[in-house]
């Protein structure tokens, strides 16, 4: 608890020494470049005011954002504030021309007043300048105004190595659908410039879904070039998440959240990770304190529950369940693995009525999960309504083929069956209706697993139960099956499972025989074959008392 608490502090402590040592707005430009504009306008609004930021080219980025967002009032009112802010950072003209081609209809004059702008921009030395002359292609391509290619070639001539260049040819090819080629424009990127960081970033998006490995080993490339950016951490952190390696996801997580730049946005997954990471402890008390400011936070809400679940606190898990899943999901949806988890909570307290609830609210939410019908079956047969339990059982088994139907789903549906035949015994009919089912299915076990006791001593129980006075001694042959089959291994009866079953068997047979004492033709033979079930029975259990007094009753007859 203590290496929890300390974590929460670490964490604050993060938060706080965002106004105290506020980071440089380049990571906002770092993430506009890598194609995240929500978070680049996050940190470039917050560092805005910083002394070390350079407002020109943060409004022109700003500005960049809200043209990508169709606000072009606010994206004009950024441009003209980085004019105002430094007449001689051009690429604010460049936006300004932009959307001079994209507000006038006529595309004639359209054209001929961004030119106005475009020249402006690239007055002087700036003619030959690489990434205005980018700029203005970009403006042309983004607005889909013929020409972006004549400023493209300029780019590429006034520098043959700029990095951003490559960017936007890689862009334009993504746009294309023209996959690998892209991640050759991106590579290309970082051979000019290997701290090209959002070069890492696309790259890595790119081929995830192709092969992750690589993916993840590009990000661990850009960690090793840049370990205190934001974006780099936070993408590391995110991939490993995405590949389920979860430990690394949260010590990656971990480290994002020291950075100055992180966000508060994150702490939810950061608490997700650390369940993921069985680190539940710190898990629900991050999840706690972010619940402490936004109270309807729907993940932490989900993550509180299954944290109280693994930590064994099933009233706070029941009281969390009943909160997290009695919300208005809004945007957000519920998961068949929230009324599984609720199910399993219930379970644990013995409420298998509700539980069966929310095992069903789980099905009808993934019926495509076979494996809910397996959990729902238990929870019917435990609340005693074996009609559902073997219904729902059956269900499951049909949901797979005949081949690979396993042995023990035939084993489970037969315990089921014998446990639905012993709540009926007052009706004969119906109890040997379900023994009867229950032997057919311990009988496959028995053909597909002969070797295995299991079979043989469940057909036994079940005949035993459909003869409770032993008058037809139907179990008689099954019980002298078990013990064959136990017999090939002389270790069974050193061992604690089998040996009660050798004991079961012994007890069984005894008795039998010991009722066959009541016909004089054959008493002498019952009561030396009773004695002999009985005595191997007391080899096992020599203070058995039962079977002793029993041996004493033999001799006086």
């Amino acid at each position: 608890m203590k290496s929890s608490l300390k974590f929460v502090f670490s964490l604050f402590l993060a938060v706080g020494t965002l106004t105290a040592f506020a980071a440089s707005y380049t990571d906002g430009i770092e993430y506009f470049k890598a194609g995240q504009p929500i978070r680049a306008r996050i940190l470039l609004e917050r560092t805005l005011n910083d002394p070390g930021t350079n407002k020109a080219e943060s409004y022109y980025y700003l500005g960049e954002i809200a043209f990508g967002n169709k606000d072009y009032a606010a994206a004009e009112e950024y441009y003209k504030k980085g004019l105002a802010a430094d007449p001689l950072y051009a690429y604010n003209l460049i936006g300004q021309g932009k959307l001079a081609l994209n507000a006038n209809p006529n595309k004639e004059q359209a054209e001929k007043e961004a030119e106005e702008y475009f020249k402006e921009a690239l007055k002087g030395k700036n003619k030959k300048d690489a990434g205005l002359n980018l700029a203005i292609a970009k403006a042309y391509y983004e607005t889909a105004t013929p020409g972006y290619e004549e400023y493209m070639k300029k780019a590429y001539k006034a520098d043959k190595k700029y990095p951003d260049y490559f960017i936007f040819e890689g862009d334009v090819l993504v746009n294309q659908q023209q996959y690998g080629d892209a991640c050759g424009c991106y590579e290309n990127a970082i051979y000019f410039d290997p701290n090209c960081i959002e070069a890492y970033v696309k790259y890595s998006h790119i081929y995830f879904s192709i092969n992750p490995t690589l993916a993840i080993q590009k990000l661990e490339e850009l960690q090793a070039i840049a370990p205190n950016s934001a974006i780099a951490q936070r993408e590391m952190a995110e991939a490993y998440y995405k590949n389920s390696q979860y430990t690394k996801a949260a010590e990656a997580y971990e480290k994002y959240m020291q950075n100055p730049n992180h966000f508060q946005t994150d702490r939810p997954r950061l608490a997700t990770l650390l369940f993921y990471g069985k680190r539940y402890d710190e898990s629900l008390e991050l999840a706690k304190d972010i619940l402490s400011r936004d109270p309807q936070n729907f993940v932490i809400r989900r993550i509180v529950m299954y944290d109280n679940y693994e930590l064994g606190n099933m009233n706070d898990a029941e009281q969390a369940a009943i909160e997290f899943l009695g919300m208005d999901p809004g945007e957000n949806t519920f998961m068949a693995r929230d009324y599984l988890t609720y199910g399993d909570i219930l379970m644990k307290q013995k409420k298998y009525a509700d539980a069966v609830v929310q095992y069903e609210k789980a099905y009808e939410l993934d019926n495509t999960r076979t494996d809910i019908l397996k959990i729902l079956s238990d929870a019917y047969e435990r609340n005693k309504n074996y009609v559902k339990a073997i219904d729902v059982y059956e269900k499951y088994m049909a949901a797979d083929t005949v081949n690979n139907q396993r042995v023990m789903d035939f084993y489970m549906l037969g315990q089921i069956c014998y446990s639905a035949g012993q709540s009926v015994q007052d009706s004969v009919p119906l109890m040997n209706m379900y023994l009867l089912k229950a032997d057919s299915m311990f009988q496959v076990v028995v053909e597909r697993s002969p070797t295995d006791y299991r079979g043989y001593l469940w057909r036994s129980r079940a005949a035993a139960v459909r003869d409770p006075e032993l008058k037809e001694g139907l179990a008689k042959p099954l019980y002298e099956e078990t013990l064959t089959i136990l017999d090939q291994d002389p270790a069974n009866k050193e061992k604690a499972a089998t040996k009660r079953v050798y004991i079961e068997a012994y007890k069984y047979l005894g008795y039998y025989n010991y009722l066959q004492t009541t016909n004089p033709a054959k008493k002498n033979e019952a009561i030396a074959a009773t004695k002999d079930y009985w005595n191997k029975m007391l080899e096992l259990e020599p203070s058995n008392t039962e079977i002793i007094e029993a041996l004493k009753t033999l001799d006086t007859l």
